[in-house]
């Protein structure tokens, strides 16, 4: 049993480094990241003290205290069902600066562009910290923060660190085709904080 659970560790530890890591800044603003190198520096104290600890975060990685997996919205009601696209996320429940979050994804069609996003709701915590309103729903607040590109097997797997004010989120994560905006993977309402 012993072994096992040491092999269990040692394949999740070489998934995660084999991954790609980014750090999300803002709307439009990311950048590669590794344990010692980004692509830029930001000048704004707060990021670069995010950036600081994200790196020292992929460098002696921590276990992630949240495990989820990722299902079908309620379709058509505001969704879509893909046949076999499935997926999972962990996270830290609390991280100084912003949201740190790995995500896989299976099953989506090779080469095309979704969108990643985190979702409040007017009456949960943190939903006022999203930039964005929802169209039609000016009270509910959303942050499309990534687009990701699925690789020619129709797998996505990366680790982000977005930047996301102090305080307490409870926040859905959407995952959206970028071809009609509809959402086909989801997860209700999950907490963590920003310190």
């Amino acid at each position: 049993m012993k072994k096992l659970l040491l092999l269990a560790g040692l394949v999740l530890a070489v998934a995660r480094l084999s991954a790609v890591s980014y750090i999300v800044y803002g709307k439009s603003d990311y950048s590669l990241a590794t344990a010692t190198v980004p692509t830029y520096m930001p000048t704004d104290p707060a990021l670069a003290a995010f950036l600081a600890s994200f790196q020292a975060e992929l460098a002696k990685p921590t276990a992630y205290e949240t495990h989820m997996t990722l299902g079908a919205p309620p379709a058509p009601e505001w969704g879509k069902v893909v046949e076999g696209a499935k997926g999972t996320f962990q996270f830290h429940d609390t991280f100084k600066g912003g949201f740190v979050v790995h995500l896989q994804l299976e099953g989506l069609t090779p080469g095309r562009a979704y969108r990643l996003c985190v979702n409040g709701h007017p009456k949960l915590e943190g939903n006022d910290r999203l930039p964005t309103p929802v169209p039609g729903l000016p009270n509910e607040r959303y942050w499309d923060f990534f687009m990701a590109i699925a690789d020619a097997a129709g797998r996505y797997s990366a680790t982000f660190a977005i930047a996301l004010p102090v305080g307490p989120y409870d926040v859905r994560l959407y995952i959206k085709d970028t071809v009609d905006y509809k959402i086909f993977l989801y997860h209700d309402y999950f907490r963590f904080t920003v310190e």
